[in-house]
């Protein structure tokens, strides 16, 4: 998976492209709580592929626990059919989901 960061003011885009590995789920949580603490975030997934149930499951529990346990605000933009439906049916209620990064940017 590859990670492109943009600043928008107060809130960083973390563009994500490629294949998600669910062997880096912990790895990349470290990584969004030690660059990320106590800021606006927009994920946008339009460029990641589907790998399975299990891996993107796991990766929406993530951000839902970083929204959740810290000071971030973490969104969710451009998620393709596929992942819709799947997010759907995640356990992850407190997650915002929009179909544009500029649709997430005007809600914070």
């Amino acid at each position: 998976m590859e990670v492109k960061l943009v600043l928008d003011g107060d809130i960083t885009v973390v563009s994500l492209s490629g294949r998600i590995e669910i062997e880096k789920t912990q790895s990349f949580k470290k990584a969004c709580l030690q660059n990320f603490s106590d800021r606006k975030v927009v994920f946008c997934m339009k460029n990641l592929h589907f790998v399975g149930s299990s891996g993107i499951q796991s990766f929406f529990g993530v951000l839902n626990e970083l929204n959740a346990g810290s000071r971030m605000s973490v969104k969710i933009a451009g998620l393709t059919p596929d992942f819709q439906r799947l997010f759907s049916f995640s356990e992850c209620a407190s997650l915002e989901v929009h179909e544009s990064i500029e649709g997430a940017l005007q809600s914070f």
